[in-house]
């Protein structure tokens, strides 16, 4: 059953019929350019190539549409293309078989892949087609289990190569070791497979290595990359630039630095930084960590550079905030020859966006208005967004408007776009047409959309969003649930939030913060304790703003002895620094109490230094309580250390001056606000553009 077309069908109908001598007259050109490489044959002159085929009706020899599907299929993008050339073959042989199952494998549809492999492997009466599987075909369907994290079928074609004796193959050791090592549940079997093997390779420990590092397995990659310098796994071998490339940039995402640096010392003793490929991966990673002086000396002392190169350090700068060293090095780029891609534009324009250099940023649109009559996706994308964060958000509607093709990327862009700019009637307009226009929103769809309805305080939508949530199989993300507790929670339905927050399947700390400071701004402190309290229990680590959440909540329900429990589980069990926002809610709390002399002691116990805020709180309960001379002695205390911050402060001094009877101080307190209007910065009228 090839590719599922009836026979009868396969056949074009519509071909012109001709005799013996036409047909050998027209194949000899056809034929030469038939057994070029693939590599001298431009996409479109294959199409072409097609296009003449058919006309000529040539394209019913199947010897000639075999090879034109070889030629096509080495082109990943005219796989779909091939596809269809696959279907009209009327019997595939097997290395057509298994270049189809490759191919999707690879960079197609690995489902494709599979399906084709079952129709391979089984014909319509149950019996086994009149060849075999070769290795190579096996390597490619787990390849394509692995990328659909599809264990179970994998497990199943594992079983397939035991049954047939092929499990020693290399080849599809290393590929059986890569997919087992991509499910967490899974990296144990790899490490069977692995510690089975008898003869390695680089691949295999590159395999190996790979998967253990993407399991968050940091400190056992690199035990089993000193075991091979060490000789541990076979004397011959040694890492090469691919083993590299993964340490480093698993140094650069587990944030270790000194280890990044060891590498770096030992690939410029071992290969004198003389690969490209490292050196990019070490620039990348000096610039994640913020040592761009580093990053570029790295960059300026590589004997050879690549786009590579010079796309990471331009990311670089981009990491950095440095949006000027970005186009600098850009022209300097294009004054060597160089020219760059998508990737160099996107890290140009996201530079621009986040140091809102909208000169630069307008630099670079012209730039790609000269250059090109479509801006790719991509490009167009990061341009909306530059836009949007320098308050430009009418062009930003241009260029998507202009945009000839949209994915879900480009509609999220717009729509955070209206949200960021206090648009977000825009932006529930604009998701109400990706609904019609029957696209599936993501994760950061409804982000934008609940921030959208949360601006809006629009309720009603909220539930309608959650609703679509659930359609769209999003029910489960721990980030959209989180949002929406929030939403909930701010709007004081803490029934919606509970309700969320106990369908949800997985939980993280912002899951458990969000419910607690839910419950604490509508005044249920018991509640928030209760659910602290299990957070606990679940051994859920807290973070400083899970703390703020909770003693806020002890603060507005008066829940003074739980505050000061709160606040020493904070300091003691999990050593947190406590910062001017615990402080804040610590002094208020025994101040609503009448606390005065115990909120005293804890200001001047403070591991910071108290603010203005503070400050007015403690004095102004003072004045609340009537601790007149509490709250005199308070003001001198701010006189001496010079705390005075705002003309407000001068009146909160001279009102409890002249409640404590103090009257030459109150003359002074008003002296001195007379002196600060003389400093404030003058206003000018809207209307009458007159200096007030």
């Amino acid at each position: 059953m090839p590719g599922c077309i009836p026979k009868q069908q396969r056949k074009p109908a519509f071909l012109p019929s001709m005799n013996a001598a036409i047909h050998t007259k027209l194949r000899h050109p056809f034929l030469h350019l038939l057994h070029q490489n693939s590599s001298l044959l431009s996409t479109h002159l294959l199409l072409q190539l097609h296009s003449h085929l058919v006309t000529t009706g040539l394209i019913a020899d199947q010897s000639i549409l075999l090879k034109l599907f070889h030629l096509c299929a080495c082109k990943p993008s005219l796989l779909d293309h091939a596809t269809l050339l696959f279907n009209s073959i009327e019997q595939p042989d097997a290395a057509t078989w298994h270049a189809m199952i490759r191919r999707h494998a690879s960079g197609g549809n690995p489902h494709r892949s599979l399906h084709l492999l079952r129709n391979l492997q089984w014909s319509v009466n149950g019996k086994m087609p009149s060849f075999a599987l070769d290795l190579f075909t096996f390597a490619s369907a787990v390849k394509a289990c692995g990328r659909l994290m599809a264990i179970r079928e994998g497990k199943s074609i594992h079983c397939q190569v035991l049954r047939r004796g092929l499990e020693s193959n290399l080849n599809v050791q290393n590929t059986l070791i890569h997919f087992y090592s991509s499910s967490a549940n899974s990296i144990g079997s790899a490490c069977n497979l692995f510690d089975g093997i008898s003869c390695r390779t680089i691949v295999t420990i590159n395999c190996m290595l790979s998967g253990l590092l993407k399991r968050n397995f940091f400190w056992m990659g690199l035990s089993l990359f000193n075991k091979m310098l060490d000789g541990c796994l076979g004397e011959e071998l040694s890492p090469n630039d691919v083993t590299l490339v993964i340490l480093i940039g698993a140094c650069a995402e587990y944030g270790n630095l000194s280890i990044g640096r060891s590498l770096h010392a030992f690939c410029c003793k071992s290969f004198g930084c003389s690969m490209i490929s490292v050196g990019n991966a070490l620039i990348d990673m000096y610039a994640s960590f913020g040592c761009i002086k580093d990053a570029e000396d790295l960059f300026h002392a590589m004997p050879e550079r690549d786009l590579v190169s010079w796309n990471s350090l331009i990311a670089g700068y981009r990491k950095n905030d440095d949006a000027d060293k970005a186009i600098s090095l850009f022209e300097e780029m294009r004054s060597q020859g160089v020219e760059g891609d998508r990737v160099t534009l996107v890290s140009l324009i996201s530079a621009c966006a986040q140091s809102k250099n909208l000169e630069m940023g307008d630099w670079i649109h012209a730039y790609l208005r000269r250059r090109v009559n479509n801006i790719p996706v991509p490009v167009a994308t990061a341009l909306i967004n530059m836009y949007s964060k320098c308050r430009k958000i009418e062009i930003a509607r241009k260029i998507f408007d202009e945009m000839p093709t949209r994915n879900i990327v480009s509609w999220n862009s717009i729509i955070l776009a209206y949200v960021e700019n206090g648009l977000s009637n825009e932006a529930v307009n604009l998701f109400e047409r990706i609904q019609v226009e029957k696209l599936i929103p993501d994760e950061v769809t409804m982000l934008g959309v609940i921030s959208a309805c949360q601006n809006l305080k629009a309720f009603d939508d909220g539930d309608r969003i959650l609703s679509d949530i659930q359609q769209n199989g999003l029910a489960g993300s721990t980030v959209l649930c989180n949002a929406l507790i929030d939403m909930y929670a701010k709007f004081g339905r803490m029934d919606r939030a509970e309700r969320i927050f106990s369908m949800m399947p997985k939980r993280d700390v912002i899951s458990w913060t969000s419910v607690i400071v839910g419950y604490a701004i509508s005044g249920r402190g018991r509640e928030a304790l209760e659910v602290f309290q299990q957070m606990r229990d679940a051994r859920a680590e807290p973070n400083s703003i899970t703390f703020i959440g909770v003693l806020s909540a002890c603060d507005h329900t008066g829940l003074v002895d739980d505050g000061i429990n709160m606040y020493r589980i904070m300091c003691q069990d999990y050593s947190l620094k406590p910062e001017i926002e615990h402080c804040g809610c610590m002094v208020d709390m025994f101040a609503r109490a009448g606390l005065l002399e115990e909120a005293d002691d804890f200001v001047k116990n403070m591991p910071i230094e108290p603010n203005a805020v503070i400050w007015r709180m403690l004095i102004g309960a003072c004045r609340v309580h009537g601790e007149v001379v509490l709250g005199a002695s308070l003001v001198d205390r701010l006189i001496q250390l010079k705390k005075f911050y705002d003309p407000e402060d001068y009146v909160i001094s001279s009102n409890t001056f002249a409640e404590s009877g103090r009257w030459d101080d109150v003359l002074l307190a008003r002296r001195l606000i007379g002196a600060q209007a003389f400093l404030r910065t003058p206003g000018i009228s809207s209307v009458t553009g007159v200096t007030e």
